[in-house]
């Protein structure tokens, strides 16, 4: 059977918002008025409707493969608790980012602006980042695209004096020479350059979700690593193209051309579930590439790839379009540390017009249920004369064991079942209810009838064993699998907005308690009406102060309160963004001027002078209270007393001398609080004979 693949579409890009991030403290919010809502679970999260879907705050189901399985796990030997997979759904409100750009998601990831792809790749802190409309690592702040060459003729050819350029590089080698030399270290040069502006790295403990269907990362590759607790869903990752493929003469029988990106790779991670997604291959599908000695001049590795020892993976509703080499799991069969790794769930997948790999695997238990693989027109004009484009979905890598039931295949040549199987060292694969173009189809004894090293169908575990789980049946799998699989499919966004928040007003009451501007006071956020947010942010000149989810139900009003303590005298300007999934929004600037932070002027007095035994008195009448006191005779200071501060109440301290030698003395105090201190007016006292 054949089917028509669409084309992806793409909507026009969403309004840009700004992308805003803070570090937490305590915040007091009210909403009013608002339908009352039941309390969530977890206090730090905003309640949710029946029926609304956030994709930030779901976690994945009991019994959904092995990324729900819990227990030990050993990525590169290094044992590790698996549990449940969660990623970030648990974030504080200062970890919840909206993402337009590249660089945006970059430091979302990261977590702080300018972020390193180390602070990226151990980052642990929990954190949902939403991406809305396009990331594009080639498009530029000014607009305008970075090329290969750009890239290229940053690297100089060692001496030459040139740059470096893929077309001489090309010249200058050809078909069995593995290049070598000034060329090849410049191509390595440029291509460790190209990394650094197009990969980038996810850490443990993050859900990065697309937000409504046209949520797209295009031009990059994402790479999870040495992470755990990973969700990715509802994005479109597309064509991770490599600038600088390296050529390698003996690989195959003619060579081949091997590209260093995949769309989304997952190296030495654990616990990961990756739903709703759609890999492809974009502006430079298959057919568009060149012929370069003799072989296609391959800008892709696969669209999505579980290696170096990873483990506990899901892969779910997912759509694989018209790609080669798609999805390994396991990159070499000299890695013997990945033993007993590798386990991986791929369930409801649609796998259009793959050439290999659905998947290919090394080492480890993977189980294969209800899947859909179509091949259409597109497999049959990639394919030539004596060399077919596709060449097997499942293939038994070394001491793999598949497990694959209830799936769908539709091929444009019957006669290719025989290859739906392929063995690459395995020893073993089951495969039971399998459908073939509707038919029934022992595909197992199709791969044996012919194979020089038969696979067993006695494989070494069973899925059931690890994690309860239902099949649909094979008849159904391809209309449920067309129906529900990819990215945009999902009801994303939020229960309380249809759209970016509305902006809040700012608002503060300092000074409104006791008069004075003394450094304590609350700085107030409203949303009258309009599309709500779910969480704010507070900035004080620039820096990141507050952050709080809040409840909301558009368009109904919002109130935040931010209790701001503690500030010394100046002028301090405030600016809240609210956000919800589909964006951020901006509030005006907001000034608060604190004059009255150090505490007020005491007055200094003296009794006891004439009967020779001096007091020292100092008192605030009112004002700004102090926490201490110095008192001073002719600036050497003779007395230190800690006060109790109950602002804007008068305040009292003396300090008894007793008899002073006849003479003159000056005396002088000083209050201070944490904002600052204040000197009492100078007293003079004359002892007389």
């Amino acid at each position: 059977m054949r089917t028509t693949l669409p084309l992806p579409a793409r909507a026009d890009a969403r309004k840009r918002h700004p992308l805003v991030a803070c570090l937490g403290v305590a915040a007091a919010l009210t909403l009013v008025p608002s339908p009352a809502l039941a309390a969530p679970a977890d206090p730090t999260a905003p309640p949710t409707e029946p029926g609304a879907v956030d994709l930030g705050r779901e976690v994945i189901a009991e019994g959904d493969g092995w990324a729900a399985w819990s227990g030990p796990t050993y990525p590169e030997r290094v044992a590790r608790r698996a549990e449940p997979v969660t990623g970030g759904s648990h974030a504080a409100a200062a970890e919840v980012y909206v993402v337009d750009d590249w660089q945006e998601l970059r430091d979302a990831l990261s977590g702080r602006p300018g972020g390193s792809q180390s602070d990226a790749r151990y980052n642990q802190v929990p954190r949902i980042v939403y991406v809305t409309g396009t990331i594009d690592p080639w498009l530029q702040s000014d607009g305008t695209r970075l090329t290969c060459d750009d890239i290229a003729s940053q690297v100089t050819v060692a001496g030459t004096g040139a740059p470096f350029s893929m077309d001489d590089y090309i010249a200058a080698f050809g078909p069995g020479i593995d290049p070598s030399g000034p060329l090849e270290q410049a191509r390595v040069a440029a291509a460790a350059l190209q990394a650094t502006l197009t990969l980038q790295h996810i850490g443990s403990n993050v859900t990065l979700v697309g937000v409504g269907d046209d949520a797209r990362v295009e031009g990059a590759s994402l790479r999870i690593r040495d992470a755990h607790n990973v969700i990715v869903r509802n994005l479109t990752l597309s064509d991770a193209y490599d600038c600088f493929p390296q050529w390698d003469a003996g690989d195959g029988a003619g060579g081949a051309w091997n590209s260093a990106y995949d769309n989304l790779s997952v190296w030495t991670s654990t616990s990961v579930w990756v739903d709703h997604n759609t890999f492809d291959d974009g502006a430079h599908p298959l057919q568009s590439l060149p012929i370069v000695y003799g072989q296609t001049f391959e800008v892709h590795d696969g669209l999505l790839d579980v290696t170096h020892g990873s483990d506990l993976v899901t892969m779910s509703w997912n759509w694989f379009q018209h790609h080669d080499k798609t999805d390994i799991i396991g990159s070499s069969d000299s890695r013997l540390q990945d033993r007993g790794q590798h386990r991986v769930t791929q369930h409801h997948n649609r796998w259009t017009d793959i050439g290999q790999r659905g998947p290919r695997v090394r080492f480890g238990d993977v189980h294969v249920y209800n899947n859909l693989y179509e091949q259409t027109d597109a497999t049959t004009a990639a394919s030539e004369p004596g060399s077919p484009f596709f060449q097997y979905f499942w293939g038994a890598g070394k001491e793999s064991s598949i497990v694959a039931e209830s799936n769908a295949v539709e091929l444009v040549d019957p006669a290719s079942a025989s290859r739906i199987i392929a063995g690459w060292g395995g020893t073993e694969l089951k495969a039971t209810g399998t459908l073939v173009d509707g038919q029934p189809a022992d595909v197992l004894a199709a791969y044996n009838a012919t194979a020089a090293t038969p696979l067993s169908s006695a494989v070494r575990w069973s899925p059931a064993d690890a994690y309860a789980y239902a099949l649909d049946p094979a008849a159904d799998v391809a209309a449920i699998v067309r129906a529900g699989a990819g990215a945009g499919i999902l009801p994303s966004g939020t229960p309380a907005a249809t759209a970016a928040p509305e902006a809040f007003v700012l608002s503060d009451d300092n000074g409104h308690d006791t008069g004075l501007r003394d450094g304590d006071y609350r700085v107030t956020a409203d949303l009258w009406w309009g599309q709500n947010a779910t969480v704010v942010k507070l900035y004080e000149n620039g820096a990141l102060v507050g952050a709080q989810w809040v409840p909301g139900a558009s368009p109904t009003a919002q109130r935040v309160d931010f209790d701001i303590a503690g500030r010394l005298n100046g002028t301090y300007e405030y600016t809240l963004v609210a956000l919800n999934p589909y964006g951020g929004t901006a509030s005006r600037t907001h000034t608060v001027t604190v004059t009255d932070a150090a505490p007020g002027r005491a007055v200094l007095s003296t009794e006891g002078v004439r009967a020779g035994e001096v007091t020292i008195s100092a008192d605030l009448w009112w004002g700004t209270n102090a926490t201490g006191y110095v008192l001073f005779q002719d600036g050497i200071e003779i007395d230190r007393q800690q006060l109790a501060a109950a602002t804007p109440g008068a305040q009292h301290a003396e300090t008894v001398l007793g008899e002073l030698p006849p003479g003159t003395y000056v005396f002088t105090a000083t209050l201070s609080n944490a904002a600052g201190s204040t000197e009492a007016k100078p007293l003079t006292v004359r002892v007389r004979d």
